[in-house]
């Protein structure tokens, strides 16, 4: 009988704990900023300017239809806030837009060129403090404006950030280009010498024809190009990379499968292999010494030639070392010109750190990377 009465009072507990929490969770949902999908606009990129005093943003947005359409398409908008902090001006961002502005699903931040120089370090600070942005938001730097790179009207993809995700992020990682994201940006800042680097994004006119019936020619389209690199610091900006420098950062920093190697043939003309694999590791040597061992996978991008009636595509061993002369000058290039700058931008100071410790570290002041020697060997494998 009384083990009957402790059932029932227990059910009794139960079917309350079950209506607390319901009445929780209800409360929690009411209370929480639970926008619907349809009263949010999506910002898939946004670009950061400078204008003036206010920190001036620009968002490529997504606007859901509620009710669908025949084509079954999304509306793409840009726009634009300003404010005086960058939590001022993102707060403003769906004031402009009229319903509320979500950057969760934000995969890219354009940083305008007068920006990085004045407000660069402030604006950076609150991308990786930020809770609306993630960790893999990638940073681009533009040569002018950053509101110019997002409205840039691209013809593979209308939308400019959707398509420089690719180039970045993409299967093909091409030599050249050196993306950035918040977490890398947030793990460079806190190496020794604190280097940075990010691509520059610049916007270039030209014609472009669709392909397939009822399609009218285009001749206002752009192209964005990210061959160049720019390169901080912790003091703020630093200087911008060539394309063979920003090639030689790509080598060491990246890990490639995309891009071609320009080297002159014994036939004394101008012509190239297409990068199959690359990765690099830098080997410590002593205290001031670093090498970079590079390993090239490349295959020849011309056709094969008959010859004694066999199909052949084999390079020289003169042109082998034209491609691994070509690849380790572009490295050389690269260090030489942060060398000049006194910025370390191989984060050699780091590795030489993990392997002697504090003993290297107490050692060295600020322009360490003017006593370091460095060297690259590359090992070329053709397919």
């Amino acid at each position: 009988m009384q083990r009957r009465q402790r059932l029932r009072r227990l059910g009794g507990y139960k079917w309350l704990i079950i209506v607390v929490i319901a009445v929780v969770l209800i409360g929690f949902d009411l209370l929480a900023d639970n926008a619907s999908i349809v009263n949010r606009g999506i910002v898939v990129g946004l670009a950061i300017d400078s204008g003036g005093d206010l920190i001036e943003l620009a968002a490529q947005v997504i606007l859901p239809r509620s009710g669908g359409s025949a084509s079954g398409g999304n509306d793409f908008m840009i726009f634009t806030s300003s404010g005086e902090t960058m939590q001022d001006a993102v707060e403003k961002l769906s004031v402009s837009m009229g319903v509320k502005a979500s950057l969760s699903h934000c995969t890219l931040v354009v940083l305008g060129g007068d920006l990085l120089r004045t407000k660069g370090d402030t604006v950076l600070k609150h991308l990786i403090r930020s809770p609306y942005f993630a960790d893999n938001t990638l940073l681009v730097a533009a040569s002018g404006k950053a509101k110019e790179v997002l409205s840039a009207k691209v013809p593979i993809n209308d939308v400019a950030s959707y398509h420089m995700q690719r180039m970045m992020q993409g299967v093909q990682r091409e030599a050249g280009v050196n993306a950035c994201t918040i977490k890398d940006y947030f793990a460079n800042y806190y190496y020794i010498g604190g280097a940075n680097y990010m691509p520059v994004a610049v916007v270039e006119n030209c014609e472009y024809t669709p392909v397939g019936p009822n399609k009218e020619s285009t001749d206002g389209a752009q192209l964005l190009d990210l061959s160049r690199t720019l390169v901080l610091t912790r003091e703020g900006y630093g200087f911008v990379l060539d394309y063979d420098a920003s090639r030689g950062l790509s080598f060491v920093k990246g890990s490639l499968n995309d891009g071609t190697i320009i080297f002159v043939s014994d036939c004394s003309e101008e012509r190239d292999v297409v990068i199959l694999d690359s990765k690099c590791t830098l080997s410590v040597q002593s205290e001031d010494e670093v090498v970079a061992k590079v390993k090239v996978k490349v295959k020849r991008n011309d056709l094969p030639t008959a010859q004694d009636g066999m199909i052949v595509n084999a390079l020289s061993e003169r042109e082998r070392e034209r491609i691994r002369e070509s690849v380790r000058g572009q490295i050389l290039a690269c260090f030489k010109e942060g060398q000049k700058q006194d910025i370390d931008i191989f984060h050699l100071g780091e590795h030489i750190y993990r392997k002697y410790g504090e003993e290297w570290r107490k050692n060295q002041n600020k322009l360490y990377i003017r006593n370091i020697k460095f060297d690259v060997k590359v090992e070329l494998v053709v397919k």
